[in-house]
């Protein structure tokens, strides 16, 4: 395929950047700027990157379109690529590059591909283009990332890894966690050492026996918390991707919740364009150890209770909980008693439950049960999500003193016993769907609902 349209979605820091240097090759850049920030929409103007009035007008016009996204919102734009793909009857290369996992990418190509669509699997690594000492790696996969190579050159690096989607991306994974994951450690030793009262101690060990690691520190730890709203969902796709592989979740999971509170410093209104020069090492730390100190700045400030990871035995009054992915071949198990039906008129329900991201801490306001059935939870799509539970008191209410607050990952579905008071879903880090299975019959006797006033505030037990 000849390609000399490309179009850019979005053209941010990364995307504006590979813009300019491919129409400086001659490509013809575009993108669609409708809904954009005043930034995006100047970053694109100075790279030279031309606006379609339109999604619509954009896919007809591109030969290939690059999607540079946040990973959070890299579902959704293939979405409505496919979307006006079929509308137009177009269909350019879509080639994803976002840092997502290798499940996500996987859910973007059927995407793309049931529109009709062609799709490549991009993971970029690497500063953009003319920022770092070496070309940026556009690694690349699927039946068509061939048509890719003729990004290659002045700057850019396309290399191969196959036919099949997912390799790219888990490339791009296993890279940024290194490098976000590594930044993200030396953040969190270092706040713990000012609010220690030991800084000045530490970094002089540091820059005695690890000089590189202190100048990696000094160069990048000030800077994170201009990138950390966007690098949140970067790390649940990382601990996704660790998950899959049968290794441990946790310790990205935990770089998402530093990137999360650097989100909430002052320093974090700054940009890219705006962020102080000046400021220190030292300084910077001074500003994250205010914001942990600070009342409502972590989601372990301020709370009345704490969430704990989900555990089988910590969960048995209220229900069960579902080993996804740990079982043997030609094992099954069964959960019937959770999904116990007390009415013989009702039918068995079965529903996708897709939720958007709740922030914590979590002010609770209401708690809903199921008198006469079960509900089973079993995820399809998810980072992490939130339980809260309580046993119920003489006269039928949720006895909220005993409230208990679990966190569960994607490898964990439960199972609700009958009649339990629980939170409505709550997913966390990203969007999210679940398979939910209740017996119900249509009426109000499905679901009881319970307004909780004042009460309490649920955090995650630990920040770093």
């Amino acid at each position: 395929m000849d390609i000399r349209t490309i179009a850019i979605m979005s053209p941010g820091d990364m995307g504006h950047t590979v813009g300019r240097y491919l129409s400086q090759r001659g490509f013809r850049i575009i993108t669609c700027l409708e809904g954009r920030s005043a930034r995006t929409k100047g970053l694109a103007e100075s790279a030279g990157i031309f606006d379609t009035p339109s999604i619509g007008a954009m896919v007809s016009e591109a030969d290939l379109i690059l999607s540079i996204m946040p990973p959070s919102a890299a579902r959704d734009t293939a979405s409505a690529i496919a979307e006006t793909m079929q509308a137009i009857d177009r269909k350019p290369l879509y080639a994803d590059c976002n840092a997502v996992s290798t499940a996500t990418v996987r859910r973007i190509n059927s995407v793309i591909t049931a529109a009709g669509g062609s799709f490549i699997d991009a993971g970029i690594v690497g500063p953009p283009p003319g920022k770092g000492n070496q070309a940026t790696r556009f690694y690349v996969s699927g039946p068509d990332a061939g048509a890719l190579d003729a990004l290659d050159g002045d700057g850019i690096s396309v290399r191969q890894m196959g036919s099949e989607v997912g390799r790219a991306s888990a490339i791009k994974m296993c890279y940024a966690a290194v490098t976000k994951g590594s930044w993200t450690l030396y953040a969190a030793a270092l706040t713990t050492a000012e609010i220690m009262g030991l800084t000045d101690l530490y970094l002089e060990e540091i820059e005695s026996s690890r000089p590189h690691v202190a100048d990696e520190m000094r160069r990048m730890v000030p800077r994170l918390p201009v990138d950390a709203g966007r690098w949140i969902g970067e790390m649940a796709e990382i601990a996704s991707t660790f998950g899959d592989a049968g290794l441990p979740r946790g310790f990205h999971e935990g770089a998402g919740e530093l990137f999360r509170l650097l989100d909430k410093t002052p320093i974090a209104a700054e940009t890219r364009e705006t962020i102080d020069p000046t400021r220190t090492l030292e300084q910077a730390l001074a500003v994250f150890a205010e914001t942990v100190r600070g009342p409502g700045t972590s989601d372990a400030g301020n709370v009345s209770l704490t969430a704990l990871p989900l555990t089988a035995e910590a969960f048995a009054s209220f229900g069960d909980v579902i080993a996804i992915g740990s079982g043997e071949p030609g094992t099954r198990d069964a959960f019937a008693a959770a999904m116990d039906n007390k009415r013989a008129d009702a039918r068995l329900n079965v529903s996708v439950s897709r939720a958007k991201p709740t922030p914590l801490p979590l002010t609770v306001k209401w708690m809903e049960r199921h008198p006469y059935s079960g509900q089973t939870f079993v995820p399809l799509d998810i980072s992490r999500y939130l339980m809260l539970v309580a046993p119920s008191t003489p006269n039928g209410a949720p006895d909220m003193d005993k409230l208990q607050a679990f966190v569960a990952g994607p490898e964990q579905g439960i199972n609700y016993h009958t009649g339990v008071w629980h939170h409505p879903f709550t997913a966390l880090d990203r969007p999210s769907e679940c398979l939910v299975l209740r017996f119900d019959d249509d009426s109000d006797a499905d679901t009881e609902w319970f307004e909780v006033t004042d009460g309490p505030t649920v955090g995650i037990e630990a920040q770093f």
